[in-house]
């Protein structure tokens, strides 16, 4: 089997440009390639090409050439699938080539749910007729696994590239790294931590994608603003933390892999009772669970950790990790498009 990958890569211009839907597609090649497996890649990040236009024609044009040579089309894709998905099904079906679509997210079943009809239509035309289907969620492969028997659970994952010192000990220090805008829960972590006593810290990193956020802001708000993480960064700087926060209340909040990375080093989390969320945190073991823009849950479970659970919390939170360790899940995978 040949496989031709199509997927997002990393901005060639920012390297620190990383979105969730980069990541997992720059690891599954990382996967593919520490096992040797044969593949190509058409690249469908419009930053790397001069303009919008051109990226879309060359995206369609290596399409059709590289198909010659491969037998499965794989198509990685957060909204994408709906303009590549109906080509490489028709080269699917027109030369006998299997086609799988991996959808990146959580929000498809909303999006399904509140589209008009022919948008609908749309979707479900291509999530049916497509070989293979993977989802990040549980809950979205139960959705539509009506329309498609060979529907999967594929992750978001990631790599153990620090082994932590276990157990962990208590130092009331919490941390948010994510994308800045208020609806990743800054208004709340602001306000919880004007209530904390100075035994506490709480230090937040990421790009500020948010017109309300400024560093000025933040000094003005007394709260510690640490600047952009490079991908290189993130785990040496979350493994100085005991806490992750994330009281997202972000709409197309899937596995954040920010709480998977936390969970690779041991480290316990707080964030909000999304459906994606309660899929990966186990409330009371692996972290908290709390209801979104609610500052009195935040607080609570803040002072809910104590020297004598967050060790134990810790190790729950490491073994959690095992579900979504980027070797296993790619070899999954492969299982499911009958390359293994």
């Amino acid at each position: 089997m040949k496989l031709l990958l199509i997927g997002p890569r990393l901005n060639q211009d920012n390297l620190s440009v990383v979105g969730g839907a980069i990541t997992l597609f720059e690891n599954l090649i990382y996967q593919l390639d520490s096992h040797n497996i044969s593949y190509s890649v058409i690249d469908t990040n419009k930053h790397n090409y001069p303009n919008r236009w051109h990226a879309y024609f060359s995206i369609f044009l290596q399409i059709i050439l590289k198909q010659k040579s491969s037998t499965h089309l794989s198509l990685h894709s957060s909204r994408d699938y709906l303009i590549f998905g109906p080509l490489l099904i028709l080269i699917g079906k027109i030369f006998s080539k299997h086609v799988s679509l991996r959808k990146f997210g959580g929000e498809a079943s909303r999006i399904y749910q509140e589209s008009h009809y022919f948008k609908k239509k749309f979707i479900h035309m291509i999530y049916k007729h497509v070989d293979t289907l993977f989802f990040e969620l549980h809950s979205l492969v139960n959705f539509f696994q009506p329309l498609n028997p060979y529907i999967f659970w594929f992750p978001n994952v990631r790599e153990q590239t620090i082994t932590p010192l276990l157990p962990r000990s208590y130092h009331k220090k919490f941390v948010f790294i994510s994308s800045v805008k208020h609806q990743k829960g800054i208004n709340e972590i602001i306000q919880a931590s004007k209530l904390l006593p100075d035994t506490y810290s709480i230090d937040i990193y990421g790009p500020i994608d948010d017109n309300n956020y400024s560093k000025e802001y933040f000094r003005q708000e007394q709260i510690s603003y640490k600047d952009i993480l490079s991908p290189q960064e993130v785990l040496a700087t979350l493994n100085t933390y005991d806490v992750l926060l994330l009281p997202t209340y972000y709409k197309g909040e899937g596995y954040p892999g920010i709480i998977i990375e936390a969970y690779s080093l041991g480290i316990p989390v707080i964030s909000t009772n999304l459906q994606g969320i309660m899929e990966i945190v186990d409330h009371t073991q692996t972290g908290f669970l709390i209801e979104p823009k609610s500052v009195d849950q935040l607080l609570e479970k803040i002072y809910a950790f104590t020297s004598q659970n967050y060790p134990i919390m810790s190790q729950y939170a490491y073994r959690k990790f095992n579900d979504f360790n980027a070797e296993t899940q790619t070899k999954q995978f492969l299982i499911h498009i009958d390359y293994a």
